[in-house]
């Protein structure tokens, strides 16, 4: 770590912190460098470096490493750059400590990748600040470079932490950017098929879903013209998704059963699991019932199997609930949900149980479970389909005022979700 090297330098030097500190920074603050608790700039190392008569390397390179020949730093950070690429982050811990990318001794393009390594790695852990500070540097060093790719990964990349961090037009404006280079610098390769991707599943999830099929389709054309499948079972389930909205069953199924075969070889039992509960769900909707429960036990199955632990799983036990008391079973599907609804903050148990109460003929118990439902959630596409349900009902027990009300609360979503353009 930078500060324990600064720290070993100075104590070799023979001088106290507020020698070496003077004239540069205060000595509290070379204290929290040493004690890594803040980590200098650049510009404050190479003070320190002149002081301590060193180089910059020096602070970053520690005793087990300074016998590492710059071929072998070189190779380390050709390793780690494909770790990501394959979306393996489990050895990536050390390669982050020793803070490689402020060595003078690398190439730019080494530097910047260094950088996206080390963003990559701090969103994998869901740091989405120390991810956003890492990728702002990375793209600071590389934006001028000729690698281009590099540049595309890192606005990906920066993409994906807008989108965590709720920004869906911010990370939308960052793929479009991308995309624009890749169409100026004439590049066809798999980045482009991931930026066509992520441009595909954002515009989905704003409601825009014959856009996102536009995407997801180039990005399969791409795909098919390179000999590769990047990113199948994502384009597949993404075009699902967005045929599912529009209500072209038919080409949902096709793509949600492609995807399946994709989640099969992947051999990632959560992706097995999650398609399945798609199909399901695309099942319930179509009302057969017996495919989407025989779908959710092979769901249920692979969760069992591979004692999988996830927030998905319990979207999982909930569609299954709702396919056992659509088939009529409803006091399996009953206890499911009472098991597990107060685990559910997304509001989806509640709408179910509101579905049964519906179906055994308790309306003012159903409204109680579509109100806890609604309060749940926030999001327009939800309560799109909430109101709407809420509404028949008031009606149909007779409050026409709360029937009124909710039918316009349906209209005002809508309009949120729907452009008056031409």
């Amino acid at each position: 770590m930078v500060g324990q090297r600064v720290k070993e330098l100075r104590n070799a030097a023979n001088m106290t912190q507020q020698e070496l500190a003077e004239g540069i920074i205060s000595r509290t603050y070379l204290s929290l460098i040493e004690k890594n608790t803040v980590h200098p700039s650049t510009n404050v190392l190479k003070k320190l470096s002149v002081k301590l008569n060193c180089t910059l390397d020096d602070f970053t390179i520690t005793a087990s490493e300074r016998n590492l020949s710059l071929l072998d730093i070189k190779k380390e950070v050709k390793w780690a750059e494909n770790n990501v690429k394959s979306e393996d982050y489990s050895r990536l811990d050390e390669f982050v400590e020793k803070d490689y990318q402020l060595l003078e001794s690398i190439t730019e393009y080494e530097r910047g990748a260094t950088y996206w390594v080390r963003a990559s790695y701090y969103f994998s852990k869901d740091d989405f600040v120390s991810a956003r500070e890492e990728i702002m540097k990375a793209l600071q060093v590389v934006e001028g470079l000729r690698e281009v790719n590099l540049y595309l990964r890192c606005l990906i990349l920066l993409s994906r932490i807008e989108f965590e961090e709720n920004h869906t037009d911010k990370a939308i404006r960052q793929l479009t950017k991308a995309n624009n280079v890749t169409i100026y610098e004439n590049i066809s390769n798999t980045v482009r098929v991931s930026i066509l991707v992520y441009l595909g599943e954002y515009y989905r999830l704003m409601g825009e879903n014959y856009v996102s099929i536009n995407f997801n389709e180039d990005a399969l054309a791409l795909n098919r013209k390179l000999n590769t499948h990047h990113k199948g079972m994502d384009i597949e389930n993404s075009l699902f998704k967005a045929n599912y909205g529009i209500r072209n069953y038919e080409e949902a199924e096709k793509h949600i059963r492609r995807a399946i075969q994709y989640a099969d070889l992947s051999d990632n039992p959560l992706h097995c699991a999650g398609t399945r509960t798609n199909l399901a769900i695309l099942k319930i909707k179509l009302k057969q019932y017996d495919e989407a429960c025989e779908e959710m036990e092979k769901a249920n199955k692979i969760v069992e199997e591979h004692q999988l632990d996830s927030p998905f799983i319990l979207t999982i036990k909930l569609r299954y609930a709702q396919a056992l008391a659509m088939r009529g079973q409803v006091a399996e599907g009953r206890k499911i949900i009472e098991e597990n609804i107060e685990e559910d903050s997304a509001g989806f148990g509640h709408e179910i149980m509101g579905d049964i109460c519906v179906m055994e003929g308790h309306m003012e118990k159903a409204v109680e479970y579509y109100l806890k439902s609604t309060e749940a959630k926030e999001e327009p596409l939800f309560k799109t389909r909430l109101y709407p349900k809420l509404a028949d009902l008031y009606r149909r027990i007779g409050k026409i005022d709360k029937s009124l009300e909710y039918y316009e609360k349906s209209v005002h979503f809508y309009d949120e979700l729907v452009t008056d353009m031409i």
